[in-house]
């Protein structure tokens, strides 16, 4: 291949690297709450199938990564989030669910972070 040809090939690939959609990163809405049992995370992820999302804790932080494939060529984007979560969180026992575009996540908490009741003898 002579050095002329290598310029031409570069240069074709370049207009098709300038052509392409910028990918966009979008961080979806989320409400958090704690009941005695577990953490609760509700996330907005219109479009997203459950093939499209990928959930990961590593080194106690939690990511939440969705890519919607209907989203069309000119709309290119992600969701993407994080969130530290505590040591009382036993997130190997989480379990998600996603429907309508929602994704339900519970994360129940250790067994020593769980509320204890304590029994009250009456002395006579």
């Amino acid at each position: 291949m002579t050095d002329k040809q290598m310029t031409v090939k570069s240069n074709g690939s370049q207009e098709n690297i300038a052509h392409a959609a910028p990918l966009r990163r979008l961080t979806p809405a989320v409400d958090i709450y704690e009941t005695g049992e577990e953490l609760v995370l509700l996330a907005d992820l219109p479009g997203v199938a459950e093939q499209d999302l990928q959930l990961e804790v590593s080194h106690g932080v939690l990511t939440l990564e969705a890519a919607p494939s209907n989203a069309g060529a000119e709309q290119q984007y992600n969701f993407y989030r994080q969130f530290r979560l505590s040591e009382r969180i036993d997130a190997g026992a989480g379990e998600a669910a996603l429907k309508d575009g929602v994704l339900t996540l519970r994360l129940p908490k250790v067994e020593e972070a769980k509320p204890k009741k304590i029994a009250v003898k009456t002395l006579h």
